[in-house]
């Protein structure tokens, strides 16, 4: 079973869905995830397992599994094995392997 944490708030999913994080509300897999709605200005996902896309607007991002693409407007990107492509706008990009592009406009690109 994986589990997201955004600001502490924990809640548990199966299978590697979509993740989605717009306009203050979490869905996963299309649905949205009620216990995790009425986010504030600063948002910190924890994602812990696998994902296959995770999407959002604001909000540093640490995946501790393997995911296809990780996509944020603004904050940092931590992750491990992807898959696909990692883009941020503004923030930091510190992965493992990865198998597409890593794009930020402004910020850092490292390995680990």
């Amino acid at each position: 079973m994986n589990s997201i944490s955004i600001n502490g708030k924990k809640t548990t999913f199966s299978g590697k869905g979509n993740i989605s994080i717009a306009n203050g509300i979490v869905t996963v897999g299309g649905i949205p995830v009620q216990d995790l709605e009425g986010l504030g200005p600063q948002v910190n996902i924890v994602i812990n397992g696998d994902v296959e896309n995770l999407i959002s607007e604001y909000g540093d991002i640490t995946i501790h599994g393997t995911t296809k693409n990780v996509t944020t407007k603004n904050g940092n990107v931590q992750c491990g094995v992807v898959s696909g492509n990692v883009d941020t706008k503004n923030g930091n990009v510190s992965c493992g392997n990865v198998q597409g592009d890593v794009n930020t406009k402004n910020g850092n690109i490292s390995r680990r």
